[in-house]
Order: C-alpha cells, then structure tokens, then sequence
C-alpha cells in the first residue's frame, strides 16, 4: 500500500505532466463542407493533428480499413477515397436524399514505442492519468510504451433542408461518442448528451474532451462519463466542434504491451 506523501508525489508528477505536449497527440477529424446538397457529390476532408481542426498531414484515406456513410434512411453505403488537398485527406459521397446522414471511418492498426517520458506525457495528456498511476505502482514510469493504437471516427452533417435521419445511434466502431440528442438542432447555451460505447458497451469513466477552433491544444473542458457510460458536453457557441476520447487497454501481447483506440465525434452547429 502507497503512504499518503507517495499518492501525494505522484499526484503532483501528474499535475507537472498536464500541461505538457506531445507531439505523439494527434487527433484524426471528419470535417463536413459548410454546405451540402441532395445529388450533389458530397466532399469529406480527414484532418490529422493537435489543433481542431488544422491538419498537419494528408491522410491516404484508401488505407482506411472501413469508411462508411449512414443514410438518413440508415442504409449504409460508400464513403469513397478521393485523394488529398494540401494536408488533407479527402473522400466523397453522394447523398441521394435530404437528411441527417453520419461519416465514418476506422484506420488500420500500428504499432509505435515511445520513450519512457514521451509515453508519459502522452498518457496524461490524453486523461489516461490511471496508467501512468499504474506505471508508477509497478516503478515502470523509466521504461517505454509499446503501443498499437487506432482510430475510429464519425461526423454528423445535413445534407440539403431535410430533417429526416436519426445521429443518435451506433455504427459499430470500436469505440465511439453516440449523441443522445441530435447536435445540429442545438444552439448555444444547451447541453449535448453523448453516450460513450467500447466494443458496443457503455464504458464509464472515460475522459472526453471537446474544441472548438481556435481553443489551441488542450481542450476547452473535460469531463468523465458515468457507470452508464454517458455525460454531458456543453454547448458554448455556433459552429464547428469536435468531442474526443482516447481509451487504453493492457493486452500484453508479443509485440506490444498496451493498445489504444481513438475516437472524435465533429458536427457544425447552425448560426
């Protein structure tokens, strides 16, 4: 059992970490067009970095391993690989009726080893604070991350004035952030309920983040989802948005000892 002034010692080496960055946090965001029309090719950007939502690399999306779109009717069809623009990654669609349709993605899995400090920081950043806890429980905060981490990712968008379509429900991703309440009908001032699901369950005390652009690198707030998996993100302005969660596991296998999933929820709130 740890004395008090050893939970005190780790506590504060958590605190000095949560200001820190790493250049390892990069998110994966769907970034839907300001506008979109029924018959109408419908043009996706995938945007990688640390800053909603400026990219810094151009994604390939055709590695991809499931890139999808969920009609308002919920049929699922093609969300296609259309090459890149600058640092963006881009796919097309082409949505046949108005609605509420939702974009998804799932990259390939890879492996990464981070330095001992790296892999630290990157774990409080992220608001993984119980593995580093844990390294520190086992005196393995010296040795290095051996990761395989992916990202599974979705967008809402509104395609032409119709309203039909359902956001709040799964798609079946590995981990995702499930609105319980349609954001696009949202404004200001109101409260967005999500629910978190890993592997198609509720996962509690998962640490979600949201942005807005221009909120910089860390994120405007936090908060943590409860036994049921569910919290509530403010609402704060018009516009774009973004609600991320990165969720760790230990499966100590062969050639890597932890494994990561990444998720973002984006959607553009009405003016």
């Amino acid at each position: 059992m740890h004395t008090n002034r050893t939970v005190r010692s780790l506590t504060a080496a958590v605190a000095l970490l949560l200001g820190a960055h790493t250049a390892t946090a990069h998110d994966l965001w769907l970034i839907p067009p300001d506008r979109a029309e029924p018959g109408k090719p419908v043009r996706i950007r995938a945007n990688v970095g640390d800053e909603f939502p400026r990219s810094d690399v151009a994604h390939d999306t055709a590695t991809y391993v499931r890139r999808f779109v969920v009609a308002p009717d919920k049929t699922t069809g093609k969300l296609l690989p259309d090459g890149k623009e600058g640092t963006s990654g881009l796919m097309r669609f082409l949505p046949e009726k108005p609605g509420v349709y939702v974009v998804a993605v799932e990259t390939q899995p890879k492996l990464i080893t981070l330095a001992a400090e790296k892999f630290n920081e990157y774990l409080v950043a992220a608001g993984l604070q119980h593995i580093y806890l844990l390294r520190a429980r086992e005196k393995t905060l010296d040795q290095p991350g051996r990761e395989r981490y992916r990202k599974s990712v979705t967008a809402l968008l509104r395609v032409g004035r119709g309203s039909a379509g359902d956001p709040c429900h799964a798609v079946g991703l590995p981990l995702e952030i499930v609105p319980l309440r349609n954001p696009l009908e949202l404004k200001a001032g109101d409260t967005l309920p999500v629910r978190v699901l890993f592997q198609s369950k509720p996962l509690a005390d998962a640490n979600l983040g949201w942005d807005h652009p221009g909120d910089g690198v860390m994120p405007s707030g936090t908060v943590r989802t409860n036994p049921k998996g569910e919290a509530r993100i403010p609402i704060a302005q018009a516009g774009l948005m973004t609600i991320r969660l990165t969720h760790m596991t230990r499966p100590k296998a062969a050639d890597y000892e932890w494994e990561s999933f990444w998720t973002t929820l984006t959607f553009e709130l009405p003016e």
